[in-house]
């Protein structure tokens, strides 16, 4: 349930390097990227406490420093979608309700996966 802080500051550096080798993503498209998903994770969470942790949040903040906020979005969009279902999954097995927690974070670097793979085709 838990995100290292190095996984972040990792990424974070990795993004900040690609951005010397290489101009695609932008770096416009690199900042929205980074703010595209994780502001509106904050904000949900000052309004549901514990609907996000704070691991997923910079983790996406860095994540969409490297990928751009196409892929961010897309990321994202997956994420939830794969969250959803892993939920509706656990509520049909009994082994949580409305009130479990579950870490989200792989959901989110799974949706990443994909978003790339699906940007290139």
């Amino acid at each position: 349930m838990e995100i290292d802080d190095k996984c972040h500051i990792s990424i974070a550096v990795l993004s900040f390097f690609s951005m010397i080798i290489t101009k695609y993503p932008s770096f416009e498209s690199r900042v929205l990227g980074a703010l595209c998903v994780s502001v509106p994770m904050l904000l949900i969470v000052l309004i549901v406490p514990g609907a996000f942790g704070g691991g997923d949040i910079k983790l996406m903040m860095s994540s969409g420093l490297f990928l751009g906020w196409e892929i961010t979005m897309t990321s994202a969009v997956i994420s939830v979608f794969l969250g959803g279902i892993y939920s509706v999954y656990l509520i049909i097995k009994k082994q949580a309700d409305g009130k479990t927690y579950f870490p989200f974070g792989p959901f989110l670097c799974i949706g990443m996966i994909i978003g790339t793979v699906l940007e290139k085709y």
